[in-house]
């Protein structure tokens, strides 16, 4: 296969992860420089990489100056490609998968709620109206599925799978796809909204749409929505920032009762490091637990 050939493989494949263009020609430009360093280096060919020469490169990269998160932004790049070289049988493992760069400073997600908090929270959310039973099917599916909320605005009746208690959530830019169980109660206020409130929202200002959500206005959009639900929210609890802070909680939860593979594919992380950072958020906390009540 020639290499012109190889690249538009590559990014046909980048294409089907629905990356963004920029993003794939900032992925295959990172590729064609790694491809220049082998050469270098009389690595025979990209197919022979090891985890040695990946620190090399590494080692490589922080002499000529590179910053440690501009490295691995550089090896993020590379696991894309190894990744699909594993997918087609050219290699048998990444050699890049289980490389972590050290002192880069983690983003520190807001304090984490409790399962009892987010049950509270759905359960005292009082609905009034159609447009109230929408609100709340639309929080519990953030409480229970830690949807993000472009996945909520853009689910549609065929995203339900009520018979089998489950919903369906297509990939998107920054998510894997992934199929996720509902509460009962949540399967019981969905056929409630669809078959009553939904239909109501929908005469009320006259649209027609597969959308499963829809707003009590003119527009498509359910930004107003979900700020009178937040508002709502935080009057409920004080301790409610934001809804990242609320997803955090859910995939937090789900570390702690799954474990960290389980909890990824609910979460749609397409990296296992993006679920391990909620988990040393947990650690981070149980650390201020031991600091405040068992001082040493």
């Amino acid at each position: 296969m020639s290499m012109m050939d190889n690249e538009m493989q590559f990014d046909y494949y980048l294409y089907g992860k629905k990356l963004s263009e920029a993003s794939r020609k900032s992925i295959i430009k990172q590729v064609n420089a790694f491809n220049q360093w082998i050469e270098a280096e009389s690595i025979p060919d990209i197919t022979e990489v090891s985890y040695n020469d990946i620190m090399a490169y590494v080692k490589h990269c922080s002499s000529s100056g590179n910053a440690q998160k501009t490295i691995a932004i550089k090896l993020t790049f590379l696991n894309h490609y190894f990744m699909w070289l594993v997918k087609e049988g050219e290699i048998p493992d990444n050699p890049v998968s289980n490389i972590h760069i050290k002192g880069i400073q983690r983003k520190h997600l807001c304090h984490s709620l409790k399962k009892e908090e987010l049950d509270k929270l759905y359960h005292e959310f009082n609905p009034a109206g159609a447009a109230g039973i929408r609100n709340k099917v639309m929080l519990g599916l953030i409480v229970y599925q830690a949807l993000r909320v472009e996945e909520l605005t853009s689910l549609t009746l065929k995203s339900l799978q009520l018979r089998e208690g489950k919903i369906r959530i297509e990939a998107g830019r920054k998510t894997n796809g992934r199929t996720l169980t509902l509460e009962s109660h949540q399967v019981v206020d969905l056929l409630e909204y669809i078959s009553n409130a939904r239909k109501e929202l929908l005469e009320l200002t006259g649209k027609e749409t597969e959308q499963l959500f829809t707003s009590s206005g003119t527009g498509d959009k359910l930004l107003n929505t979900l700020q009178y639900i937040l508002a709502q929210l935080k009057k409920q609890n004080t301790d409610v920032k934001d809804w990242k802070q609320l997803r955090a909680s859910v995939i937090t939860y789900w570390i702690a009762i799954y474990g960290l593979r389980k909890a990824q594919y609910l979460a749609g992380h397409r990296f296992i490091s993006s679920t391990e950072e909620y988990q040393q958020q947990d650690l981070d906390e149980l650390q201020g637990d031991i600091d405040r009540f068992h001082p040493l």
